[in-house]
C-alpha cells in the first residue's frame, strides 16, 4: 500500500477522529475548518488520493473507511446484518471488541445479528458475527453478502451452483436465495471466521 502525504495523513486522522468519537464519518467541510483550511475543495482531493492508495471507498455518494485504514482498537462493529430478509447495510462504527478478543485481527470487522435465518448454524438473533474480508469464500462457507441495488447485507451459506450462487439458510422457515452469475450488485462483504454471544 502506498505511503500517505504529510497532509494526507492529516485528512486521514481526522476521519479517524470523527469515527471513534462520534461513530460518523465528518462533511468535507468539518475536516478542512479541522486543518484551518479555507477552501474545502482540496479535501475532495485528498479524500480521492486517499482511496486511490486504499485507506477510503465510495459507495452511493458516501466515503467510507476500508478495513486497512482504522486503528487498532479491536474488531469494529459496523452495523447489522440479517439472518432471515435481508437489511440494509448500515456501515456506521458502533463500537469495538476488545484487541484482545480471539479473533480480533486487523482489518476485521464485526456485525449484528438480526433474525431467524441461520439458528441451524448455532447463529442467533443478537449475536455478533466476525468478518475477514480478505479471507477467500469458497462454496460451503458462512459469509456476508450484498444483494440487489440497495445493497442489502444478509449472512447465509455460500454454494456455488450451474450458472450463479444460492445462499442457504440454515432454517427450514426460510428460502434460498438464488443469485445468477451475472447480477450487477451481488459482492460478497466476506468470509465468517468467529461468532460472540453476550449473555
Amino acid at each position: 500500500m502506498e505511503r500517505l502525504t504529510p497532509r494526507q495523513q492529516a485528512v486521514l486522522d481526522v476521519i479517524l477522529e470523527s469515527v471513534e468519537a462520534e461513530g460518523r464519518f465528518p462533511s468535507i467541510r468539518e475536516i478542512a475548518r479541522r486543518l484551518r483550511l479555507a477552501s474545502p475543495a482540496t479535501i475532495f482531493q485528498h479524500l480521492e488520493a486517499l482511496a486511490a492508495k486504499g485507506f477510503l471507498r465510495r459507495a452511493r455518494h458516501r466515503w467510507m473507511l476500508t478495513p486497512r485504514s482504522r486503528r487498532d482498537l479491536g474488531v469494529p462493529i459496523v452495523g447489522r446484518v440479517a439472518a432471515g430478509q435481508p437489511l440494509i447495510a448500515w456501515e456506521e462504527i458502533e463500537g469495538h471488541m476488545t484487541p484482545e478478543f480471539m479473533g480480533a485481527r486487523r482489518g476485521r470487522f464485526s456485525v449484528r445479528v438480526k433474525g431467524a435465518s441461520m439458528t441451524g448454524e448455532g447463529i442467533l438473533d443478537g449475536d455478533y458475527v466476525i468478518v475477514d474480508p480478505d479471507a477467500s469464500a469458497a462454496s460451503g462457507d458462512l459469509v456476508i453478502a450484498y444483494l440487489g441495488a440497495e445493497q442489502e447485507v444478509t449472512v447465509k451459506r455460500l454454494q456455488r451452483r450451474r450458472g450463479g450462487w444460492e445462499l442457504h439458510p440454515a432454517n427450514p422457515d426460510y428460502e434460498i436465495l438464488h443469485i445468477p452469475h451475472n447480477d450487477p450488485f451481488f459482492r460478497l462483504a466476506g468470509k465468517v471466521v468467529g461468532l460472540l454471544r453476550r449473555f
